[in-house]
């Protein structure tokens, strides 16, 4: 179970106007989890129990947000001061900001003992925000408490060498296959949608498949995806309705059934997009579902330099790819729809059982 992380600090505005952001695990037991706000000296400004607030659930996480009024002591954080995330004797965090003048060692309080790391700085209006679960920090122009944009970076693809986050897969990552083969990794794209794009074109905006939802567990923990992205269905309805168990439905046509559903709180969000040879079905948070399959519309969304690097490394490759390349089959929207309509009937999952 990942550490709880201090997912965004917004300082200098003053006391109204500064948060701090925490996230954990959903369900995590938060008694005795305080967040410290450290002077210079090393000494406590402020000490709040994070079990006197109410989170708010995303992507598999709680997320906890400290501002000014609400029922902890928080009061703001100046730039020449830290922030610790405690529990019981455990540092989880010591972060300070790189126009303090020096890091701080905690000379009391919850972290006593421990030295602050300099995790950068953010200019009057910004905040520092992760994407890594408290590793780095970088400069958020636009600081939005209550979202974690990271939840959508920290997707779970298993290779050869375990789960490995989505953002942190290289070129010729061995990935593991709904075949049960292992597959080079060959290309990755992302591409992020800012706020403002979010909010004029909600379409952007991804589906959440929670934990579950797909049946048989899966997927292990909530999974953002893009809506047209194409999950697995396996199951026995699939395979009486076109005598092939395995198929793949976009998310979008997935939101009919409980859990599943668009997600428009987010406030930015990156896309990744994974290439292999031939199109490929991977597991996210373990559940099956495609890698990136070059038809005419994702073709249409890459940039004119990605379809130049494109070409360059599949020099062969016919473009668009046609429905008969893909891996599994994909039924038109019709059956698409009656597919869905007859699991929500049945409140049957699609998937029958565990895929690894």
């Amino acid at each position: 179970m990942p550490d709880p992380f201090i997912s965004e600090v917004k300082y200098l505005g003053g006391a109204n106007e500064d948060f701090i952001e925490v996230a954990v695990d959903a369900g995590f037991d938060v008694t005795g989890l305080q967040v410290t706000v450290y002077q210079s000296n090393g000494n406590p400004r402020s000490i709040s129990d994070l079990s006197d607030l109410t989170p708010t659930t995303v992507n598999g996480k709680d997320v906890y947000v400290l501002e000014n009024g609400d029922a902890t002591n928080f009061n703001g954080v100046a730039f020449h001061q830290g922030v610790s995330l405690t529990q019981d004797g455990t540092t989880y965090s010591f972060v300070s900001f790189d126009d303090t003048s020096s890091t701080i060692t905690a000379q009391s309080g919850p972290a006593a003992g421990d030295t602050s790391v300099d995790v950068g700085q953010a200019p009057r209006g910004s905040s520092l925000e992760t994407t890594d679960g408290g590793q780095t920090y970088f400069t958020q122009d636009t600081p939005d408490a209550g979202n974690v944009t990271c939840l959508v970076k920290g997707t779970w693809i298993q290779t050869t060498n375990g789960p490995v986050k989505v953002e942190d897969l290289e070129v010729g990552t061995q990935v593991l296959t709904f075949d049960g083969e292992a597959k080079p990794l060959r290309q990755v794209f992302t591409q992020s949608v800012d706020k403002e794009t979010l909010a004029s074109e909600p379409k952007m905006s991804p589906i959440r498949i929670t934990a579950g939802a797909l049946g048989a567990g899966l997927p292990s923990e909530d999974l953002l995806v893009s809506r047209q992205h194409r999950m697995v269905v396996s199951s026995q309805i699939s395979g009486r309705m076109m005598a092939q168990e395995d198929v793949l439905v976009p998310a979008l046509r997935l939101t009919a059934l409980p859990g599943i559903f668009a997600d428009e709180t987010l406030s930015t969000v990156t896309y990744y997009h994974l290439l292999f040879d031939a199109h490929e079905v991977i597991f996210a948070n373990d559940a099956p579902t495609e890698s990136f399959f070059l038809g005419a519309e994702a073709l249409s969304a890459l940039p004119p330099e990605a379809l130049t690097e494109l070409r360059e490394i599949f020099p062969d490759l016919t473009l668009p790819m046609q429905i008969k390349d893909s891996k599994l089959p994909i039924p038109d929207a019709r059956v698409q729809a009656a597919l869905v309509n007859r699991h929500a009937k049945s409140r049957k999952g699609l998937l029958r059982k565990q895929a690894l």
